[in-house]
């Protein structure tokens, strides 16, 4: 059973009651992430995250792990474009501790300044790792392109130069305009009564402001190709359009079109790419969707001769697409999507976060047979229909990473 509460400060509170289960998962979702930031303070979002963990007031760094270990509880956090998320579990019997941690670092964080020193160092090797991993930072590069000189289109963990310039007021003043409970979604799945919870949670977030936050800007997708030459064994491979927002009335048919064409083993481009041609050990589809728009990807790693054969190969896939999609492999990608969203549901933790998205995104709650009778209305048509508009887009995005430079595009 789901029941929604909404405090007098604005924060929404939102459980999903699961008798069966010793479990429960939090998550506090702040509709904030990379594309509310400015160049200048580009990575505050992800780096702030870091920081929540590293001691208030009332408990230390260690303390903060100490005492989720104390009661075998995960807690960790994670940053997107338009979304930062704090995520705990426990057992029941531990839950107002729980609350209790994550109110104190969301609300009374303390950004100590040599704390900040030391995680300016963790995440500048987190950036070295991710450009040292080319089936990472080549999406990076692919996102700039697509969206360039926009902050949704610049990397989630800043760069060396943004991230050296921030300090304790940096943080105390962007947690003063975004982390304000309107902005802010509390969900809870498990064994938990809605009332307690929201008793608690007034209890400990009640120092949260109740004025609204600011809203990103808008994007606006442009295109464009980024050939990138560095000494690799593979050439890392990126073909994108402009697709759709999550809240259109077509997500569900994206999603679909992406599983058909590149989700799994039996899919168009697995089947094509890796299993009669061996031009790729992973190929795969996939639709990245905003609040205001997205972008439809191909990704593929291949060897330097294989470029010329891979693209025209993925582009062939995608004019087939148009021609025809048969009942059979519809109804394959139809169930790959109905077991992701129904299986999930096992999950105090899929729960949680699912309910968590559903709110930010929708601001209700969308039951899964909604979903599952949307998915099912889907026909053939509509997946043919949407592939030749994605295609239609008049400047594709384009990214190669890898000692290739030029190809024959035929």
């Amino acid at each position: 059973m789901i029941e929604v509460t909404k405090l007098k400060n604005g924060l929404t509170i939102a459980t999903d009651q699961m008798r069966d289960v010793e479990s429960v998962s939090l998550n506090l979702l702040v509709k904030v992430g990379s594309r509310y930031e400015s160049q200048e303070i580009n990575g505050i979002s992800h780096f702030l995250e870091h920081m929540a963990f590293k001691g208030t007031p009332k408990r230390s760094a260690y303390k903060i792990a100490e005492e989720f270990d104390n009661i075998g509880g995960d807690f960790n956090a994670y940053t997107g474009r338009e979304y930062t998320v704090y995520t705990a579990k426990t057992l029941k019997a531990h839950i107002h501790v729980a609350l209790d941690i994550i109110s104190d670092i969301i609300c009374n964080s303390s950004y100590d300044p040599e704390e900040i020193n030391k995680e300016l160092g963790v995440i500048l090797q987190e950036i070295a790792a991710s450009n040292d991993t080319p089936d990472d930072i080549v999406f990076d590069y692919f996102q700039e392109t697509a969206f360039p000189n926009q902050a949704i289109g610049r990397s989630i963990l800043g760069t060396e130069a943004t991230i050296s310039k921030f300090n304790q007021d940096s943080f105390k003043e962007y947690v003063a305009k975004y982390y304000r409970a309107p902005n802010m979604v509390l969900t809870l799945a498990g064994n938990i009564n809605h009332q307690e919870i929201v008793a608690m949670a007034g209890s400990y977030f009640d120092k949260l402001s109740p004025l609204e936050a600011e809203t990103s800007s808008g994007c606006n997708y442009v295109g464009g190709e980024i050939i990138t030459e560095k000494d690799l064994e593979q050439v890392q491979f990126v073909l994108g359009f402009k697709s759709c927002s999550y809240k259109d009335d077509l997500f569900i048919t994206s999603q679909l079109l992406a599983n058909l064409l590149g989700g799994g083993m039996s899919s168009r481009l697995f089947q094509e790419v890796r299993e009669k041609r061996g031009l790729a050990y992973s190929v795969c589809s996939f639709n990245s969707c905003y609040n205001d728009n997205g972008i439809f990807s191909i990704y593929a790693g291949t060897s330097e001769e294989n470029v010329d054969e891979l693209y025209k190969v993925v582009w062939d896939q995608l004019n087939k697409c148009v021609d025809h999609v048969g009942e059979e492999e519809l109804t394959r990608a139809k169930n790959q999507l109905k077991a992701s969203l129904l299986m999930g549901r096992d999950s105090t933790s899929y729960r949680s976060g699912d309910l968590a998205r559903n709110i930010a995104i929708h601001n209700r709650v969308v039951p899964a047979e909604e979903l599952v009778a949307k998915i099912n209305l889907v026909d053939s048509a509509a997946i043919s229909n949407l592939m030749k508009q994605i295609i239609s887009c008049p400047t594709p995005t384009m990214a190669l990473l890898g000692k290739k430079t030029n190809f024959t595009r035929a």
